[in-house]
């Protein structure tokens, strides 16, 4: 057992009795290494800059003391290394040179170096017994760290006692209040819900319910936007700018994935993975679908988003002839047919999305808000059910975009390429093919060529846009729609880079 308190308390100068363990287990350096490097690798590797930040603007804290030994006749820090590092530091910034100026900036917030110059350490009878210590705080589990629930719930109770985001925010420095007060209100959301199925309230209000999950989705703009949740940057406090009924369908398909392992922070790690793209148009076809308490519902049931194609074309005025044969009409391989005696079965075609993946679209802020509109709605209209809708909205995001992308650089149009003053799709490819070639964007040349010309294929061209757009006899597909986003998404996450 170790008994502390016979251990000797020294008040003692950082600077000039104090020297860093070159043994010290953070450390991957050589031997014999003067201190000035040990600081400097504690600053590089170890995030001594957070202490030295914490220091100047919450002030010393002494809950715990730096632990010593004797060797050699010196004084050596055998626990604390870090913040004598940076208490060394903040009176000498030039210890840590790549540093330097972000402690200096850091002290002067300091109001007096000289008091923490001198600081209470114990001092350790021999090595044997700071290494006792050292293992019992390093490898063992005293000291339990909280759940991300269980801060998220720290600052809740402070809210709820009548402080504000805005005092929380001042009154701790150098913790990110405002991502804590997110964390609580989005979990207060999906507690606050009137589940069907109670025992998933139950599950929501677990003290060690996996809210780092529900933080890959709600961290994602996209998906706030999507389901219609609002947050503050500045205070972090969130609105709920969607139904009740909604939210709840919403929260309900969430808790319950979360519950059944259906995701996890494995499974939605990257916003780019094929999982999480899948599981957001997931969300897209649930808030699509019509429930009774939104108005009215078709059959009663819940749409499989994994067969919803063979219904998708049901009341939308038909579909082409030749869609029921091959995979092409169907949105996915269809086919059961066995690919031939003594032959293994060929692997299906991946599943095509019944959503446009917007994901990598930044719309900058300067840009009209119909602009911002537009995404918003590309992003949520199902390519499937909705194929004529969707490229006709995919032709009109084409053409203002451009035009807004040249007024944001100061451009006019017209100048160049006009139609009796006025300025079309077909003006805006050729400023926008010019524009590519006088800034050296040769790579994008070509897709703006395929659309201009359609020499490289009708579908996707201007004139394939033109025609559904105004012939009466034209009519696009879903894989119309989709050939024609792929033409068109490299241009606009060009057009649309900040």
């Amino acid at each position: 057992m170790i008994d502390m308190s016979a251990w000797d308390e020294m008040v003692v100068d950082v600077v000039n009795d104090l020297h860093l363990d070159p043994h010290n287990v953070r450390l991957d350096i050589p031997d014999g290494v003067p201190e000035s490097d040990i600081i400097q690798d504690l600053f590089t590797n170890e995030k001594a800059l957070n202490l030295v930040e914490g220091i100047a603007k919450v002030g010393l804290l002494t809950h715990e003391v730096p632990i010593v030994v004797e060797r050699d006749g010196q004084l050596i820090v055998v626990e604390g290394n870090r913040r004598v590092a940076a208490l060394k530091a903040i009176q000498n910034p030039y210890l840590a040179p790549d540093h330097q100026a972000r402690i200096s900036k850091f002290a002067q917030l300091v109001p007096s170096r000289e008091a923490v110059r001198r600081i209470t350490v114990k001092r350790a009878p021999s090595q044997d017994d700071a290494d006792q210590l050292i293992a019992a705080l390093h490898t063992g589990n005293q000291r339990v760290a909280w759940t991300p629930a269980r801060q998220a719930a720290f600052f809740q109770a402070q809210l709820d006692a009548g402080k504000s985001p805005d005092h929380l925010i001042a009154q701790y420095p150098t913790v990110n209040v405002r991502k804590f007060i997110t964390r609580s209100r989005i979990l207060e959301l999906f507690r606050n819900v009137s589940y069907d199925d109670p025992s998933l309230g139950d599950y929501a209000h677990k003290r060690r319910f996996p809210v780092s999950t529900l933080a890959r989705l709600y961290e994602n703009d996209n998906f706030l936007d999507l389901v219609g949740i609002q947050v503050n940057n500045g205070t972090g406090e969130v609105s709920l700018l969607s139904s009740a009924a909604s939210f709840k369908r919403v929260a309900t398909k969430i808790v319950s994935d979360i519950r059944d392992g259906k995701i996890n922070t494995r499974s939605l790690n990257k916003t780019s993975s094929d999982r999480y793209v899948e599981y957001m148009d997931e969300f897209r076809d649930l808030l699509n679908e019509k429930h009774p308490e939104d108005d009215t519902h078709t059959d009663g049931q819940p749409r499989d988003t994994s067969t919803s194609q063979s219904n998708s074309r049901q009341g939308t005025g038909g579909s082409r002839p030749d869609e029921g044969a091959g995979s092409a009409g169907g949105g996915e391989d269809q086919s059961n047919e066995p690919s031939g005696t003594g032959r293994d079965k060929a692997k299906p075609f991946p599943k095509k999305r019944n959503y446009l993946n917007t994901e990598n679209l930044a719309v900058p802020p300067e840009f009209p808000a119909s602009i911002h509109e537009i995404v918003n709605e590309l992003s949520a209209i199902n390519v499937q059910r909705f194929p004529n809708a969707t490229l006709d909205l995919l032709r009109t995001f084409l053409e203002k975009t451009i035009k807004a992308y040249a007024e944001a650089l100061g451009e006019d149009i017209r100048k160049g390429s006009n139609e009796k003053g006025f300025v079309f799709l077909s003006n805006c490819l050729v400023w926008l093919e010019d524009h590519f070639r006088t800034t050296g964007m040769t790579a994008l040349i070509q897709p703006v060529q395929k659309i201009r010309g359609g020499r490289y294929g009708f579908v996707g061209s201007k004139e394939h846009l033109d025609a559904t757009n105004h012939n009466h006899h034209i009519f696009a597909t879903p894989d119309d729609v989709r050939e024609s986003w792929a033409t068109i998404e490299g241009i606009m996450k060009a057009v649309l880079k900040p």
